[in-house]
């Protein structure tokens, strides 16, 4: 939610445009809301990138050697 004075109005399109509530004052003294025709859009929550990697490799690290031939394979199969 945001709150702006009368001489803010400039800001009152890009808030509504990206979903949020505006609240109008003069004075310290509040006057009303304006409500944006379409709701805040809602993130999606990322997935735990970290657990995920624990889960396939648990705790494996690669040598060198080892993800350069990785790489190698990758690309041999159009993978990269």
């Amino acid at each position: 939610m945001s709150t702006l004075t009368l001489d803010e109005t400039t800001r009152i399109e890009s808030l509504l445009a990206a979903g949020e509530l505006v609240f109008l004052s003069k004075g310290g003294k509040k006057l009303g809301v304006i409500i944006p025709a379409v709701e805040k859009a809602q993130g999606v929550a990322l997935p735990d990138f970290r657990a995920r990697l624990r889960q396939t490799w648990g705790s494996r690290v690669f040598s060198d050697a080892e993800v350069k031939e990785m790489r190698e394979a990758e690309l041999e199969h159009g993978h990269g």
